[in-house]
Protein backbone atom coordinates (compact mmCIF):
# COMPACT_ATOMS: atom_id res chain seq x y z
CA UNK A 1 0.00 0.00 0.00
CA UNK A 2 1.21 3.42 -1.22
CA UNK A 3 2.27 5.57 2.10
CA UNK A 4 0.06 8.61 2.57
CA UNK A 5 2.37 11.73 2.31
CA UNK A 6 1.99 15.22 4.31
CA UNK A 7 3.73 18.22 3.45
CA UNK A 8 4.63 20.66 6.06
CA UNK A 9 5.49 24.40 4.98
CA UNK A 10 6.83 26.67 7.37
CA UNK A 11 6.07 30.28 7.51
CA UNK A 12 8.68 32.51 9.50
CA UNK A 13 7.57 32.52 13.44
CA UNK A 14 5.56 29.40 12.84
CA UNK A 15 4.50 27.45 16.22
CA UNK A 16 6.71 24.63 16.65
CA UNK A 17 3.96 23.09 18.95
CA UNK A 18 1.54 22.97 15.95
CA UNK A 19 3.92 21.26 13.71
CA UNK A 20 5.36 18.79 16.34
CA UNK A 21 1.19 17.74 17.45
CA UNK A 22 1.04 17.43 13.61
CA UNK A 23 3.78 15.09 13.27
CA UNK A 24 3.51 13.05 16.23
CA UNK A 25 0.00 11.47 15.79
CA UNK A 26 1.55 10.28 12.30
CA UNK A 27 4.62 8.51 13.63
CA UNK A 28 2.51 6.93 16.65
CA UNK A 29 0.50 5.35 14.03
CA UNK A 30 3.17 4.27 12.05
CA UNK A 31 4.36 2.37 15.21
CA UNK A 32 0.94 0.76 15.74
CA UNK A 33 0.72 -0.41 12.68
CA UNK A 34 3.96 -1.72 11.85
CA UNK A 35 4.45 -0.01 9.08
CA UNK A 36 5.44 3.64 7.17
CA UNK A 37 1.81 3.96 6.01
CA UNK A 38 2.23 8.08 6.54
CA UNK A 39 5.24 10.00 5.32
CA UNK A 40 5.94 13.73 6.07
CA UNK A 41 8.79 16.41 5.19
CA UNK A 42 9.11 19.82 6.24
CA UNK A 43 9.90 22.84 3.81
CA UNK A 44 10.02 26.60 3.72
CA UNK A 45 9.80 29.15 1.44
CA UNK A 46 12.93 30.20 -0.42
CA UNK A 47 15.93 31.98 1.56
CA UNK A 48 17.12 30.47 4.73
CA UNK A 49 14.97 28.61 7.17
CA UNK A 50 12.89 29.75 9.36
CA UNK A 51 12.59 30.40 12.43
CA UNK A 52 9.92 28.96 15.22
CA UNK A 53 8.46 31.57 17.24
CA UNK A 54 10.32 29.88 20.07
CA UNK A 55 13.67 30.71 18.58
CA UNK A 56 14.26 26.87 17.54
CA UNK A 57 14.12 26.05 13.54
CA UNK A 58 13.61 22.73 11.57
CA UNK A 59 15.80 21.03 9.26
CA UNK A 60 14.09 20.94 5.60
CA UNK A 61 14.59 22.39 2.24
CA UNK A 62 12.43 24.66 -0.05
CA UNK A 63 9.28 23.05 -1.31
CA UNK A 64 8.66 22.99 -5.16
CA UNK A 65 5.88 23.40 -7.95
CA UNK A 66 6.93 19.99 -9.48
CA UNK A 67 5.37 16.75 -8.68
CA UNK A 68 5.70 14.77 -6.84
CA UNK A 69 2.59 16.07 -4.96
CA UNK A 70 1.31 15.26 -1.52
CA UNK A 71 -1.35 14.33 -0.66
CA UNK A 72 -1.87 16.97 2.39
CA UNK A 73 -0.35 20.34 1.62
CA UNK A 74 -0.56 22.60 5.67
CA UNK A 75 0.72 25.45 5.98
CA UNK A 76 2.22 26.42 9.38
CA UNK A 77 2.22 30.49 10.77
CA UNK A 78 2.49 30.99 14.03
CA UNK A 79 3.27 35.06 15.17
CA UNK A 80 1.69 36.66 12.07
CA UNK A 81 0.34 36.15 8.34
CA UNK A 82 3.56 37.38 6.08
CA UNK A 83 4.88 35.05 3.56
CA UNK A 84 8.16 36.01 1.95
CA UNK A 85 6.59 35.39 -1.39
CA UNK A 86 3.14 34.85 -1.10
CA UNK A 87 2.25 34.95 -5.00
CA UNK A 88 4.39 31.86 -5.15
CA UNK A 89 2.59 30.55 -2.05
CA UNK A 90 -0.52 31.32 -3.30
CA UNK A 91 -0.10 29.80 -6.69
CA UNK A 92 1.68 26.27 -5.38
CA UNK A 93 -1.44 25.82 -2.92
CA UNK A 94 -4.05 26.21 -5.57
CA UNK A 95 -2.40 24.04 -8.12
CA UNK A 96 -1.83 21.65 -5.81
CA UNK A 97 -5.84 22.30 -4.87
CA UNK A 98 -7.51 21.58 -8.75
CA UNK A 99 -5.06 18.33 -8.30
CA UNK A 100 -7.43 17.24 -5.73
CA UNK A 101 -5.21 17.34 -3.44
CA UNK A 102 -5.58 18.17 0.72
CA UNK A 103 -4.90 21.57 1.96
CA UNK A 104 -4.78 22.88 5.55
CA UNK A 105 -3.85 25.65 7.82
CA UNK A 106 -2.56 25.38 10.87
CA UNK A 107 -2.73 28.67 13.63
CA UNK A 108 -2.59 31.50 11.97
CA UNK A 109 -1.67 30.27 8.48
CA UNK A 110 -5.70 30.49 7.62
CA UNK A 111 -5.61 33.60 6.85
CA UNK A 112 -2.97 32.68 4.10
CA UNK A 113 -5.84 30.58 3.01
CA UNK A 114 -8.05 32.90 2.55
CA UNK A 115 -5.65 35.62 0.63
CA UNK A 116 -5.19 32.31 -1.80
CA UNK A 117 -8.91 32.11 -2.30
CA UNK A 118 -9.18 28.65 -1.18
CA UNK A 119 -11.69 29.88 2.02
CA UNK A 120 -14.11 31.03 -0.42
CA UNK A 121 -17.37 29.44 0.21
CA UNK A 122 -15.53 27.52 2.96
CA UNK A 123 -15.72 26.87 6.70
CA UNK A 124 -12.20 27.17 8.41
CA UNK A 125 -10.60 28.21 11.99
CA UNK A 126 -7.98 30.58 13.15
CA UNK A 127 -6.49 31.71 16.21
CA UNK A 128 -8.79 33.52 18.29
CA UNK A 129 -5.79 35.86 18.45
CA UNK A 130 -6.15 36.25 14.26
CA UNK A 131 -9.25 36.05 14.39
CA UNK A 132 -11.04 39.47 14.81
CA UNK A 133 -8.12 40.88 11.59
CA UNK A 134 -9.55 37.90 9.24
CA UNK A 135 -12.68 39.00 10.29
CA UNK A 136 -11.95 42.34 8.96
CA UNK A 137 -9.82 41.57 6.34
CA UNK A 138 -12.62 38.88 4.66
CA UNK A 139 -16.40 39.49 6.17
CA UNK A 140 -17.66 37.21 3.54
CA UNK A 141 -15.79 33.96 3.98
CA UNK A 142 -17.13 31.78 7.21
CA UNK A 143 -14.63 31.60 10.04
CA UNK A 144 -15.70 30.62 13.34
CA UNK A 145 -13.69 29.97 16.58
CA UNK A 146 -14.04 25.96 17.10
CA UNK A 147 -10.49 24.06 17.45
CA UNK A 148 -10.37 22.71 13.78
CA UNK A 149 -12.24 22.45 10.63
CA UNK A 150 -12.62 19.63 7.82
CA UNK A 151 -14.85 21.42 4.89
CA UNK A 152 -13.89 18.94 2.35
CA UNK A 153 -10.64 19.45 1.26
CA UNK A 154 -9.50 22.34 3.18
CA UNK A 155 -8.48 22.15 6.61
CA UNK A 156 -7.98 24.27 9.39
CA UNK A 157 -6.53 24.27 13.23
CA UNK A 158 -6.27 26.94 15.52
CA UNK A 159 -2.83 25.66 16.57
CA UNK A 160 -1.58 24.34 19.70
CA UNK A 161 -3.19 21.27 21.07
CA UNK A 162 -5.93 21.18 18.16
CA UNK A 163 -3.48 20.69 15.63
CA UNK A 164 -3.79 16.95 17.80
CA UNK A 165 -7.18 16.72 17.45
CA UNK A 166 -7.47 17.59 13.71
CA UNK A 167 -4.53 14.93 13.07
CA UNK A 168 -6.54 12.44 15.28
CA UNK A 169 -9.72 12.74 13.20
CA UNK A 170 -7.62 12.81 9.86
CA UNK A 171 -6.48 9.13 10.84
CA UNK A 172 -9.88 8.47 11.83
CA UNK A 173 -10.94 9.36 8.58
CA UNK A 174 -8.66 7.04 6.77
CA UNK A 175 -8.87 4.34 9.66
CA UNK A 176 -11.42 2.44 12.21
CA UNK A 177 -11.84 3.90 15.49
CA UNK A 178 -9.46 1.43 16.49
CA UNK A 179 -6.03 3.20 15.50
CA UNK A 180 -7.31 6.38 16.86
CA UNK A 181 -7.98 4.82 20.71
CA UNK A 182 -4.72 3.27 19.92
CA UNK A 183 -2.48 6.52 19.22
CA UNK A 184 -4.36 8.41 21.99
CA UNK A 185 -3.62 5.76 24.65
CA UNK A 186 0.35 6.29 23.49
CA UNK A 187 -0.28 10.24 23.59
CA UNK A 188 -1.78 9.99 27.27
CA UNK A 189 -4.74 11.73 25.78
CA UNK A 190 -7.60 11.21 27.83
CA UNK A 191 -10.24 12.47 25.95
CA UNK A 192 -10.25 13.84 21.97
CA UNK A 193 -12.17 16.94 21.08
CA UNK A 194 -14.33 17.89 18.61
CA UNK A 195 -13.73 20.57 15.77
CA UNK A 196 -16.95 22.14 17.13
CA UNK A 197 -15.31 22.35 20.40
CA UNK A 198 -14.53 26.37 21.29
CA UNK A 199 -11.48 27.83 21.57
CA UNK A 200 -10.67 29.62 25.06
CA UNK A 201 -10.26 33.22 23.43
CA UNK A 202 -8.47 35.27 25.45
CA UNK A 203 -7.26 36.15 29.08
CA UNK A 204 -10.74 38.19 29.77
CA UNK A 205 -12.83 35.14 29.50
CA UNK A 206 -15.74 33.18 31.01
CA UNK A 207 -15.30 29.72 32.81
CA UNK A 208 -17.30 27.19 31.38
CA UNK A 209 -19.09 26.73 34.50
CA UNK A 210 -20.94 29.93 34.72
CA UNK A 211 -24.36 30.39 34.21
CA UNK A 212 -26.03 30.64 30.87
CA UNK A 213 -27.17 34.38 31.05
CA UNK A 214 -23.68 35.23 32.27
CA UNK A 215 -22.56 33.18 28.54
CA UNK A 216 -25.63 35.04 26.95
CA UNK A 217 -24.37 38.68 28.29
CA UNK A 218 -20.55 37.86 26.67
CA UNK A 219 -21.54 36.47 23.74
CA UNK A 220 -23.76 39.91 23.28
CA UNK A 221 -20.18 41.79 24.25
CA UNK A 222 -18.58 40.24 21.54
CA UNK A 223 -21.16 40.80 19.12
CA UNK A 224 -21.56 44.70 20.10
CA UNK A 225 -17.52 45.30 20.17
CA UNK A 226 -18.04 48.28 17.70
CA UNK A 227 -21.08 49.71 19.31
CA UNK A 228 -20.93 48.77 22.89
CA UNK A 229 -24.33 48.63 25.37
CA UNK A 230 -24.33 50.47 28.33
CA UNK A 231 -24.34 48.16 31.69
CA UNK A 232 -28.14 48.94 31.70
CA UNK A 233 -28.66 47.68 28.47
CA UNK A 234 -26.56 44.54 28.95
CA UNK A 235 -28.80 43.88 31.94
CA UNK A 236 -31.96 43.94 29.95
CA UNK A 237 -31.14 42.23 27.01
CA UNK A 238 -29.95 39.27 29.23
CA UNK A 239 -33.58 40.06 31.25
CA UNK A 240 -31.63 40.93 34.98
CA UNK A 241 -30.99 44.15 36.56
CA UNK A 242 -27.28 46.04 36.70
CA UNK A 243 -26.84 45.54 40.45
CA UNK A 244 -27.26 41.67 39.47
CA UNK A 245 -25.64 41.51 36.52
CA UNK A 246 -22.28 43.25 38.22
CA UNK A 247 -22.36 40.88 40.87
CA UNK A 248 -22.50 37.68 38.72
CA UNK A 249 -19.84 39.09 36.86
CA UNK A 250 -17.25 40.05 39.71
CA UNK A 251 -18.18 36.28 40.96
CA UNK A 252 -17.15 34.79 37.47
CA UNK A 253 -14.84 37.07 36.22
CA UNK A 254 -13.44 39.25 38.80
CA UNK A 255 -14.43 42.42 36.91
CA UNK A 256 -17.87 44.23 36.93
CA UNK A 257 -19.81 44.32 34.32
CA UNK A 258 -18.61 47.21 32.53
CA UNK A 259 -14.65 47.16 33.15
CA UNK A 260 -14.77 43.57 31.48
CA UNK A 261 -16.70 44.74 28.48
CA UNK A 262 -14.13 47.15 28.33
CA UNK A 263 -10.98 44.69 28.87
CA UNK A 264 -12.66 42.87 25.91
CA UNK A 265 -12.88 45.35 23.71
CA UNK A 266 -9.39 46.60 24.26
CA UNK A 267 -7.90 42.78 23.87
CA UNK A 268 -9.87 42.61 20.51
CA UNK A 269 -8.34 46.25 19.34
CA UNK A 270 -4.74 44.80 20.31
CA UNK A 271 -5.00 41.73 18.33
CA UNK A 272 -6.09 44.24 15.35
CA UNK A 273 -2.92 46.46 16.00
CA UNK A 274 -0.92 43.26 16.14
CA UNK A 275 -2.31 40.88 13.32
CA UNK A 276 -4.57 42.82 10.44
CA UNK A 277 -2.99 46.85 8.23
CA UNK A 278 -6.27 48.56 9.55
CA UNK A 279 -5.11 52.50 10.34
CA UNK A 280 -4.96 53.32 14.18
CA UNK A 281 -8.36 55.48 14.17
CA UNK A 282 -10.07 52.51 12.37
CA UNK A 283 -8.91 50.32 15.28
CA UNK A 284 -10.44 52.36 17.35
CA UNK A 285 -13.48 52.77 16.04
CA UNK A 286 -13.95 49.15 15.26
CA UNK A 287 -13.58 48.64 18.61
CA UNK A 288 -16.00 50.99 19.92
CA UNK A 289 -14.00 54.40 21.33
CA UNK A 290 -15.35 57.44 19.19
CA UNK A 291 -11.73 59.10 19.64
CA UNK A 292 -8.31 58.92 19.43
CA UNK A 293 -7.43 60.35 22.75
CA UNK A 294 -10.04 58.42 24.74
CA UNK A 295 -9.09 55.06 22.63
CA UNK A 296 -4.81 55.99 23.54
CA UNK A 297 -5.86 56.80 26.99
CA UNK A 298 -7.64 53.59 28.01
CA UNK A 299 -4.94 51.01 25.66
CA UNK A 300 -2.22 52.79 27.92
CA UNK A 301 -3.89 52.20 30.90
CA UNK A 302 -4.37 48.33 30.12
CA UNK A 303 -1.17 47.41 28.47
CA UNK A 304 1.34 50.11 29.58
CA UNK A 305 1.85 51.32 26.41
CA UNK A 306 0.12 53.47 23.23
CA UNK A 307 -2.15 51.59 19.80
CA UNK A 308 1.09 53.17 17.70
CA UNK A 309 3.98 51.35 20.27
CA UNK A 310 1.87 48.37 20.10
CA UNK A 311 1.28 48.33 16.22
CA UNK A 312 5.28 49.49 15.87
CA UNK A 313 6.30 46.37 18.57
CA UNK A 314 4.05 44.00 15.38
CA UNK A 315 5.75 45.54 12.63
CA UNK A 316 9.36 45.31 14.16
CA UNK A 317 8.65 41.56 15.08
CA UNK A 318 7.58 40.79 11.60
CA UNK A 319 10.97 42.47 10.28
CA UNK A 320 13.45 40.76 12.89
CA UNK A 321 12.02 37.57 11.98
CA UNK A 322 12.56 37.54 8.42
CA UNK A 323 16.20 36.32 7.62
CA UNK A 324 17.73 37.36 4.53
CA UNK A 325 17.45 35.50 1.55
CA UNK A 326 20.38 33.36 0.67
CA UNK A 327 22.93 34.64 -2.42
Amino acid sequence: MRATTFEFILIDDFSMMSVVTAIEPLRVANRILGENRYEWVITHEAGNPPAASNGLSLPGGTYHRETPVPDYTFVCAGMHTNARDPDRLFATLNRRARLGKVIGGVSLAAALLARAGLLTGRRGVIHWEGLPAVIEEFPDIDISAGLFEIDGPIMTSCGGLATLDLFLAILGSLHEDWLVGAVSNQLQISRTRQGTDQQHMGAFRLPVTAPKSMHKAVALIDQTIAEPLSPEALARAIGTSRRTLDRKFRTHTGYPAAEFYLLRRLERARNLLSYSNLPIVEVGLATGFRSASHFTTAFRQAYDITPKVCRQQAVDSIRSARPDPIG
